[in-house]
């Protein structure tokens, strides 16, 4: 992902990691009506996804901070793929196979997790947000603010709108039944479930979210939202209360796994596992440019892309090594 067209807060000491709470969640529909787009036929040159369920496993082991080994430089990675374009987000799909978005290239590139078999199709409107459900894939088109499905069938799902300077949809992800989307409405600060087997429309799950770019489904149904702004990082719980977790003012991902979450820090330019519960954190991979997309494998295995070098780098999570 690239940098947006939004006002960030000034960055300024970290505090100390605590959770507090901020708001209520907002179960209202939302203000602004979206534009729901009707299926239309089309065939993608990428490999289309085994259709199967898409939930990582839940792991056997649940990490602490205390696993987590010393932080690990860029140099350190292990390389992957070198990209010819600026690479932003990654999905897995169920048979390992990994989906990473182009923005500024307008593309979409699969490969395996060797850095194998590697396929491109084209996306217009700013590909960012990717994320696979059964054998269907949806990436976020940040320039024109809206959704579309890749496979098995192309068309527009639904485009929201942007009375605003800044940047659209950023990060999309699977909800916890895996038959909605989560989707952070980047420009109107609020987090969103798009059904997918539903009624089309939108559901508001929460609003004043800063600017809010990705979001992952933790074990009991709670939401994780990361933001490039104020408030960083916030749990959306199953009760229906928004809380802070730790001081992070510039974040881009976040992912779920075996207990920690994993962020990209922007500003600090380092991926970054927390603890939830207590909101504190510890850095596991420092010294990368442009920490965008994060995904983590079946087995535990970190995916990492760096908008700026270009690549995409692999790294053990907490207790995985």
């Amino acid at each position: 992902m690239t940098r947006r067209q939004t006002e960030r807060a000034s960055p300024g000491r970290r505090r100390a990691a605590s959770i507090t709470t901020l708001f209520t969640v907002v179960t209202l529909a939302a203000c602004s009506s979206p534009v729901i787009h009707t299926p239309a036929p089309d065939t993608p040159g990428l490999p289309v996804p085994t259709p199967t369920a898409t939930a990582t496993p839940a792991p056997a082991v649940v990490a602490t901070l205390a696993s987590c080994g010393s932080a690990v430089t860029r140099s350190a990675l292990n390389v992957i793929h070198h990209f010819t374009v600026s690479p932003d987000d990654i999905a897995i799909d169920t048979s390992g196979r990994l989906w990473v978005s182009a923005r500024e290239a307008d593309q979409l590139i699969s490969l395996n997790q060797d850095g194998s078999g590697v396929a491109t199709t084209m996306v217009t409107g700013g590909p960012e947000g990717v994320v696979v459900v059964a054998s269907a894939i949806y990436v976020a088109q940040q320039n024109v603010n809206a959704i579309e499905e890749i496979t098995p069938l192309r068309h527009e799902v639904v485009t929201l709108p942007n009375r605003t300077a800044n940047a659209g949809i950023d990060g999309i992800s699977v909800a916890a039944t895996s038959q909605a989307l989560l989707v952070p409405d980047s420009p109107a600060g609020t987090l969103l479930e798009l059904s997918l087997t539903g009624p089309p429309g939108p559901r508001v799950i929460a609003t004043h979210l800063g600017r809010p770019v990705a979001a992952t489904t933790g074990p009991s149904g709670e939401i994780f939202v990361a933001n490039e702004s104020s408030p960083g990082l916030v749990e959306v719980t199953a009760a229906g209360t928004v809380t802070k977790i730790g001081g992070f003012t510039d974040l881009d991902e976040v992912v779920a796994y075996a207990g920690l979450l994993y962020v990209t820090e922007l500003n600090r330019h380092d991926v970054v596992a927390v603890d939830p519960a207590s909101g504190a954190s510890r850095a596991v991979a420092v010294n990368l440019p442009a920490p965008q997309g994060l995904a983590v494998t079946a087995n535990g295995i970190l995916e990492i892309v760096d908008a700026t070098t270009d690549t995409l780098y692999s790294l053990p999570t907490c207790g995985a090594r």
